[in-house]
C-alpha cells in the first residue's frame, strides 16, 4: 500500500493550502466615510445615520439627488438595507447612528467607519444628518459604492446638503 503523501510535501502542501484561504484574523471588509457638512448645520443636528442599501440603480433610477430629498426608510422595504453590525457586539441594524463628532472647521469634517460589511456591488450609501428633535431629516447625501471587497475600500466622501426647514419624516432606521 502506497502512503497518502510524502513526509516531505505534506508540510508544503499545508502552507499552500493555508495560504490560499482567508486568514483568521484578517481585518473584516469594511470602508471609512468623511462626512463634509456647513457651518451652518453643525447646531441642528443630533446625529447621523448611516445606511447601506443594495441595487441602488434601482431606486429613483440611482439618482441621488432624488433619493436624498425624503428619508430613505419611506423609499424601501426593510429587506433592501445592508444589516450593519455595531462593533464589539452580534447586534445588526439596517443602520449605524454616529453622534456628532465634528471636527471643526470651514467646513466641519467628521470621518466614521463601516466593519463587517458583506462584500457586494451596487450598493448605495445614504447619510442622514437626524435634527436635534431626533424626529426630522436635517440634511442627507448618497454615494453609489459600485463594489465592496473583502479587504479594503476606498474611502468615501459625503457631502451632507442642508434642509431648511428639515423634511418632516423621521429618518430613524437603527434606535
Amino acid at each position: 500500500m502506497r502512503p497518502l503523501a510524502s513526509p516531505v510535501l505534506l508540510p508544503a502542501a499545508l502552507l499552500l493550502a493555508a495560504a490560499c484561504g482567508p486568514a483568521l484574523d484578517a481585518e473584516p471588509p469594511g470602508f471609512d466615510v468623511e462626512l463634509v457638512v456647513k457651518q451652518a448645520l453643525v447646531d441642528k443636528l443630533s446625529a447621523f445615520q448611516v445606511a447601506l442599501v443594495t441595487n441602488v440603480s434601482t431606486v429613483a433610477g440611482g439618482d441621488c439627488t432624488v433619493i436624498r430629498q425624503t428619508c430613505i426608510r419611506d423609499q424601501l422595504p426593510l429587506d433592501r438595507f445592508v444589516p450593519l453590525r455595531t462593533p464589539g457586539s452580534n447586534r445588526t441594524d439596517p443602520a449605524r447612528i454616529f453622534p456628532i463628532a465634528l471636527v471643526a472647521g470651514i467646513p466641519s469634517t467628521q470621518d466614521v467607519s463601516l466593519t463587517e460589511v458583506p462584500p457586494g456591488r451596487d450598493y448605495g450609501l445614504i447619510v442622514e444628518a437626524i435634527s436635534k428633535d431626533g424626529a426630522r431629516l436635517a440634511g442627507a447625501d448618497c454615494a453609489f459604492v459600485r463594489q465592496l471587497n473583502a479587504g479594503d475600500n476606498p474611502r468615501v466622501l459625503v457631502r451632507i446638503q442642508q434642509y431648511d426647514p428639515p423634511k418632516p419624516c423621521d429618518p430613524r432606521l437603527a434606535q
